[in-house]
């Protein structure tokens, strides 16, 4: 049985809990808890007979060494150092998107990896697990819609309230999550572009803050060019409703839509359209083509979560692969870097984006006194 222990138990480690308690996750006991708030910690371990250790630091709980693995659901802020401290400890690790707030501190976390490589250590992007996703990877590396030339994600069903900022003083704030809408809710759809699409050489980006208390964005369109000359575009929204969540992976040889995570439909050409252009003597001759439809049933973020933290436990035992490795992580915290960048100073930047150059205009945000 992995002996699981979790740091941070707010909203979102309250929901893992449960998933581990109702059995969504096998192979897994909770064997400690960490917050500073003991009597929330209490009425957690009650409400789930959990029977944990309760500690109120993380040192306190990397000393308890019964320990296999620890699950950090702290603030962005914390997820680095913590991870780094439980690697150091000897114990796997699986922390909270986004990686961290600053790639220099998720270099030094890889780092430290490296020195234990029997150590599993790896980011809850979840919708990684999502079977539409998984089947639309496969078709990418079979290289059945050829070489890309155009990514386009439309995801603006990420719509939060007033309240939403206000249910937590470090919410929609630069100190408290390291940004906005990109680091936060849409740092999900980053990852799996570049999962599936690979990693851009530069971003070009606009990001605002509309009609919400807050200092960070929540609203953001990002224009990617690839090393092979493809291009791609993001446009995210958490201020707009209805909301719209559409991905379009157009290729050489067909294109690949998504919609709302589950519906897939896939136009294969019968001929590359590189080839078609030399050959064909009309002007305005399309391609025949052969289309598929599919849809999935786990678009649902519980299912996900479920399948992300068994993913965790099979890799730590040797029975699977990482689902997304700290190392992949690092690459989506590059793209909303070079992003941020490319925002404040209005201009493209090449990917990925200079660290230091980063931190200066991140501690002109977090210390303006300064």
């Amino acid at each position: 049985m992995f002996r699981l222990g979790i740091a941070g138990i707010g909203t979102i480690a309250n929901n893992y809990i449960g998933l581990i308690a109702d059995g969504k996750v096998s192979g897994v006991e909770i064997a400690a808890l960490c917050s500073h708030n003991l009597d929330h910690m209490q009425a957690v371990s009650e409400k789930y007979a959990l029977g944990a250790s309760l500690y109120q630091s993380h040192e306190e709980l990397l000393a308890y060494h019964r320990l296999d693995g620890v699950l950090i659901c702290t603030p962005h802020g914390l997820h680095l150092r913590m991870t780094k401290s439980v690697l150091e400890a000897g114990l796997h690790v699986l922390t909270e998107k986004p990686v961290g707030i600053f790639c220099d501190e998720a270099e030094e976390a890889l780092a430290e990896q490296r020195k234990h490589p029997e150590l599993v250590c790896g980011v809850l992007y979840n919708r990684r697990a999502a079977k539409a996703f998984r089947y639309v990877k496969n078709v990418l590396e079979a290289g059945r819609i050829g070489e890309l030339v155009r990514c386009t994600w439309i995801i603006t069903n990420l719509y939060r309230t007033n309240a939403y900022y206000a249910s937590g003083s470090w919410r929609g704030t630069w100190q408290g999550e390291g940004g906005g809408l990109l680091m936060t809710q849409a740092s999900h759809q980053l990852d799996l572009l570049q999962w599936l699409c690979g990693m851009p050489r530069s971003v070009l980006a606009r990001c605002s803050t509309i009609n919400r208390p807050i200092q960070v964005e929540n609203e953001a369109e990002l224009f990617f060019s690839y090393p092979n000359g493809a291009h791609g575009h993001f446009i995210a929204s958490a201020h707009e409703t209805p909301g719209t969540n559409l991905l379009e992976i157009c290729g050489t040889k067909g294109r690949i839509t998504v919609r709302d995570d589950k519906d897939i439909e896939l136009i294969y050409l019968d001929k590359d359209e590189r080839d078609h252009t030399k050959t064909c003597a009309g002007p305005f001759e399309g391609i025949t083509s052969q289309k598929e439809q599919i849809s999935f049933d786990d678009s649902d973020d519980k299912i996900q979560h479920a399948a992300t933290i068994q993913n965790f436990i099979q890799a730590a035992k040797g029975e699977a692969v990482i689902q997304c490795s700290l190392e992949e992580g690092l690459r989506s915290l590059q793209i909303i870097h070079g992003a941020y960048l490319s925002g404040w100073q209005e201009k493209s930047i090449a990917l990925p984006a200079d660290k230091g150059e980063f931190r200066a205009f991140m501690e002109k945000r977090t210390n303006p006194g300064c």
